[in-house]
């Protein structure tokens, strides 16, 4: 780093003679260190605060992530009940449509008879 010029002059007064020195630095491409720390604190800031929304984003992402996936496991439990229960009706549909079982209702209930012979008509039939 180069020196700074420095120019130095004397000034006489009554009683005493007084030296002044006063620097004048060169205006240079260089960065002073206070405005290096500045850069540097907003750089860390940045990134930091850059860091912090991308932690923040993937954390909800991923706990709509788990939501959705614990959504979807109950709704899958819910479609296998149903599913059974659907069976169940399916089962007592045709244990109600069992020709047997109408048999048994039309003669012990309604009081009706089984024909010994069954008579089709013959012809033609629209």
């Amino acid at each position: 780093m180069p020196q700074a010029a420095r120019k130095v002059w004397t000034e006489e007064t009554e009683d005493r003679k007084v030296v002044v020195r006063r620097s004048h630095r060169r205006r240079t491409g260089r960065i002073s260190h206070a405005q290096l720390d500045t850069e540097l604190r907003s750089k860390i800031l940045i990134l930091f605060l850059l860091f912090a929304v991308t932690a923040t984003v993937t954390l909800v992402r991923s706990e709509v992530s788990a939501m959705r996936g614990y959504e979807l496991v109950q709704i899958q439990r819910q479609a296998a009940q149903l599913e059974r229960e659907n069976k169940d009706i399916e089962l007592k549909i045709a244990q109600l449509k069992a020709p047997q079982r109408i048999k048994d209702l039309a003669t012990n209930e309604l009081g009706m008879v089984v024909p010994k012979e069954v008579y089709f008509a013959g012809g033609n039939i629209r």
